[in-house]
């Protein structure tokens, strides 16, 4: 098997996709050293390098630098009031400045590492292998199918708008959110108006969520099983570390 394009073709099977990413989630709030979400956002950089879209990951993680650097100040200076770290000190700590940012980037690296690497077809597989209904998995993939199609076209109406002489970035907090509604607005008739189209599409193919389907024949091979037994492994050990070290270790 080519280790190339193991993420990026059918050599792996669906389920153990899922259950990677929910892995990676899983140890995001499990671990509590600072020096772990370094390893949890380098193994996420390398299944999108191995599912080739890495161009499109970096391009759309860029964006979420001004979220980042709020959040910094944010946890850095009202971490007393969080619900998480309770403490009567109004010092600035950076130490959980960093360590909640670092979290926030991995939450966001694995998010898009997901949307880039599972494809609608094959969280709808997954799905309904782990015997979800069809309708949910069926609803949850075309959902996910459009993310990028309603994101283009916000991206579209809101260079119309700035062409046409609309400032959305000048002026008060008001101003700019009534300028956002005339993106806002033509944003919300197209989503309503592609419903539609996929609604009327699926009406004139007599496609119906509560007919049986095709019986899915797939089956877990050996790297499959490594995989998804490695993921627990490291799971477990990371569960057992962090909450029973005092009394087991």
């Amino acid at each position: 098997m080519n280790l190339n394009n193991i993420f990026s073709d059918k050599s792996l099977d669906p389920r153990t996709k899922i259950i990677v990413f929910l892995g990676l989630f899983c140890l995001t709030f499990t671990v509590k050293d600072l020096y772990c979400f370094p390893f949890l956002i380098i193994a996420t950089i390398i299944i999108v390098f191995l599912g080739k879209n890495m161009k499109i990951f970096l391009k759309m993680l860029i964006k979420f630098i001004p979220i980042l650097l709020i959040a910094f100040i944010l946890w850095s200076i009202f971490y007393s009031w969080s619900l998480f770290y309770r403490s009567s000190s109004t010092t600035i700590n950076l130490d959980i400045g960093i360590f909640m940012t670092l979290r926030l980037l991995t939450i966001i690296s694995i998010s898009l590492a997901f949307i880039l690497v599972v494809k609608p077809e094959e969280l709808i597989k997954a799905l309904e292998l782990f015997r979800l209904p069809y309708a949910l998995a069926f609803t949850l993939g075309l959902a996910l199918r459009h993310i990028n199609t309603m994101s283009d076209e916000y991206r579209a109406i809101k260079e119309a708008r700035i062409s046409r002489g609309l400032e959305l970035d000048h002026g008060s907090l008001l101003k700019r959110i009534k300028n956002y509604t005339y993106v806002l607005t033509p944003l919300l008739i197209r989503a309503i108006e592609t419903a539609e189209k996929i609604t009327l599409a699926m009406e004139l193919k007599a496609f119906n969520l509560r007919k049986t389907k095709h019986k899915l024949d797939y089956r877990l091979n050996t790297i499959d099983y490594l995989i998804i037994t490695i993921m627990i492994i490291t799971i477990g050990i990371s569960i057992v570390y962090y909450n029973f070290r005092g009394v087991l270790l």
